[in-house]
C-alpha cells in the first residue's frame, strides 16, 4: 500500500520544485500608468536605455527595439542616431527625431536594486513520520532560507507629436543571473504591455 503512494508523492515534490524554480526567475508589471487623454498609437520610435554603462545601454536599446519590432513597431536604438554621448539639448534632439520621421521615444532605466530573503518550505519531512522507517536510507528535504536580487525598471513611452507622456510601467524582475537576462525579460514584458494597450503598433 505504501509503495503505491510513493510515485504520487514524488511527482508532487517534483512539481513543487519546478514551481519554486519558476517563481524565482520572473518579470512582472508592478505598476502601470496610461495617459487619460486619448493619444494616437506610436509607429516609429527611438529606444533609449539610460545608463552610464555603454555596454548595458547598447544592449538595452537593442533588445527593446527588437521586441517592439516583433510587435509591428518600427524602432531604432538611440545610440545609432546620437552616438554614445549624453544629449545636452533635449529640445534639439526632439526636433531632430521629428525631422527624421520618428513619432515617439521609449525610455528605460533601472530605478532600484534590493536583496530579499525568501523561504522554501519543507517538502519531505511532513511525510517522514507517516512513512515510518520505510525510506530511512533517504535524506529529508528541509525548508531553507535564501536570498534573491530584485530589480525594478521604469519604462516610459513619450509622443513626439504631442510632446506628452503616454504610458509608464514599473517592472519587478526576480534574481536574473546576468544583466543580459534582466534586459531581455524586461523588454519582452513591457513591449507586450505597450502594444497590448494599443499605444504602439
Amino acid at each position: 500500500m505504501l509503495t503505491s503512494r510513493i510515485p504520487t508523492v514524488v511527482r508532487a515534490l517534483a512539481i513543487a520544485g519546478i514551481s519554486l524554480a519558476a517563481c524565482m526567475h520572473t518579470t512582472t508589471v508592478d505598476q502601470a500608468w496610461t495617459s487619460p487623454t486619448p493619444q494616437p498609437p506610436l509607429h516609429n520610435v527611438v529606444t533609449m536605455f539610460i545608463s552610464d554603462n555603454q555596454t548595458m545601454r547598447h544592449a538595452g536599446e537593442d533588445k527593446m527595439a527588437q521586441y517592439l519590432q516583433m510587435h509591428g513597431v518600427k524602432a531604432t536604438p538611440s545610440y545609432m542616431l546620437l552616438g554614445d554621448g549624453k544629449p545636452q539639448d533635449v529640445a534639439s534632439v526632439k526636433a531632430l527625431m521629428r525631422q527624421m520621421g520618428y513619432d515617439g521615444v521609449v525610455t528605460q532605466r533601472i530605478v532600484q536594486r534590493e536583496t530579499e530573503v525568501a523561504y522554501a518550505p519543507s517538502t519531505f519531512d511532513g511525510y517522514w513520520g507517516w512513512w515510518g522507517g520505510y525510506w530511512t536510507g533517504y535524506p529529508g528535504y528541509n525548508g531553507y532560507a535564501y536570498t534573491v536580487d530584485i530589480y525594478r525598471l521604469e519604462t516610459a513611452a513619450y509622443s513626439l507629436k504631442t510632446n506628452q507622456l503616454l504610458w509608464s510601467v514599473l517592472t519587478r524582475t526576480v534574481d536574473p543571473s546576468t544583466a543580459a537576462k534582466l534586459i531581455d525579460r524586461t523588454s519582452r514584458v513591457v513591449a507586450g504591455d505597450l502594444t497590448a494597450r494599443g499605444l504602439a503598433g
